[in-house]
């Protein structure tokens, strides 16, 4: 007797259905499992949509971030210490130095940007006396998520709390009325950035790479504690140039050591003693596919930046093992890092710019000159077609972060919702 794959298929269906106390539901369940496969295995916006044309904050949605949080997905709180220098940072000028001195703590809530990081909190959480038994969890959100929280550095982002009926004014933040968020870089990552050109950027201030890279084997305490003192340092630094620029003293001799000091380090002096989210860059390294380019009519390279050192290095052993001349390619990768603030940033007003020049074009094209900037040169350049290549910047997740994620969300919450305690019956009923 043969069978059609059709009719397989059909019969499979129904001796499955035929098992289940609810076919319908078994039906249901199979054919909900079966659409998911299949959107995880074709995209379709990834074949037809481009991800180089939503905004830089989107383009962070691929990345994971994990939280330590409890059963339902609420994070666990922490109290922080700020010092002077964070509330310079955070525009807390209202309040003075007495009150600041008084009221240094804070409550807030965190994003590990590596999982090891958010299981060693909660293992020292669990080791307290008041903690034991208590059902600790690690949650998994984006880091697109996590940036459009964090970036509420003052008071902090508004809860569920509701508003004084009489008054019309939120909670205090030690009511619970708001809360702050912040996103903790990875320290693995930060061991391998010492090591990279640009390490600057991402608050590596070390004598030399080795002195960087001892720092970030070490524990989270003393990290904190080092980062302190540096931005003390630094702002009585800053403070000890203003008052010489005010009295004319040594005016000179700053300018003269601010030109013969390292570009980056001028360009990144407010990092010094912050600690920033590294990505990396390979220039050798570039990623087109000729179908999809096909498809988005759009056949410049993308740019990739990496959150993870060894997925670039896997990914350019790769390139070179599949390139016909493996000799015209060095066989170590030469690695820059950049702050990812910097770089969305700067992503966003390139997008802001280029939007502003096709509106500028539309209402004023009868005047072209309107539509010119003058560069560095001297030049007049047209301003819609200005590209600094930030354009073709993808981001790539840490495939260590995403089989992570992946485990988690296969475990699920793993607690039964809505079930009653069973009633007593035979001898208990007694």
């Amino acid at each position: 007797m043969k069978l059609s794959i059709a009719s397989f298929v059909l019969l499979a269906t129904t001796s499955i259905a035929q098992t289940s106390a609810s076919p319908l539901t078994s039906v249901q369940d199979l054919s909900t499992s079966v659409l998911r496969k299949t959107r995880q295995t074709i995209n379709l916006s990834n074949i037809f949509g481009s991800p180089t044309a939503i905004p830089g904050y989107e383009r962070l949605s691929s990345q994971p971030v994990f939280s330590v949080t409890t059963p339902w997905g609420s994070p666990y709180l922490l109290y922080e210490r700020s010092d002077l220098t964070e509330s310079d940072l955070e525009f807390d000028d209202e309040l003075d130095g007495a009150s600041r001195k008084q009221d240094n703590t804070k409550q807030v809530a965190l994003y590990f940007m590596d999982e090891e990081d958010a299981m060693r909190l909660r293992d020292e959480m669990l080791q307290m006396d008041q903690m034991k038994g208590v059902d600790m969890r690690i949650t998994a959100t984006s880091l697109s998520k996590a940036v459009a929280q964090s970036v509420n550095v003052n008071k902090g982002l508004l809860t569920g709390q509701p508003i004084n009926e009489l008054s019309g004014r939120c909670k205090a933040p030690d009511e619970g009325g708001c809360l702050r968020y912040k996103i903790v870089p990875p320290k693995r990552e930060l061991f391998y950035a010492a090591r990279c050109h640009g390490r600057e950027r991402v608050g590596l201030w070390g004598q030399n790479q080795e002195d960087d890279a001892r720092l970030m084997m070490q524990g989270v305490p003393v990290i904190g504690g080092t980062m302190a003192n540096l931005r003390k340092n630094a702002m009585e630094k800053r403070r000890r140039d203003k008052r010489n620029a005010k009295i004319g003293d040594g005016a000179g001799a700053v300018a003269v050591a601010e030109d013969g000091a390292d570009s980056i380090r001028n360009e990144y002096k407010h990092m010094e003693g912050f600690v920033g989210v590294p990505v990396f860059h390979c220039p050798e390294m570039k990623k087109y596919n000729m179908v999809k380019g096909l498809l988005r009519n759009n056949r410049q390279k993308q740019t990739p930046l990496y959150f993870s050192y060894g997925d670039l290095v896997s990914s350019y052993e790769s390139m070179r093992s599949k390139a016909k001349d493996a000799s015209t390619i060095p066989e170590q990768p030469m690695v820059e890092v950049y702050n990812l603030m910097d770089v969305v940033t700067s992503i966003d007003r390139d997008q802001w710019r280029v939007k502003r020049a096709r509106e500028l074009r539309g209402i004023l094209g009868s005047v072209p000159i309107l539509n010119k900037i003058t560069s560095k040169d001297g030049i007049a350049v047209d301003s819609s077609k200005v590209s600094s290549g930030l354009q073709q910047v993808i981001f790539i997740p840490n495939s260590k972060n995403t089989k992570f994620k992946e485990s988690i969300s296969k475990s699920g919450n793993g607690q039964v919702r809505g079930l009653r305690p069973m009633r007593p019956w035979g001898k208990d009923s007694m």
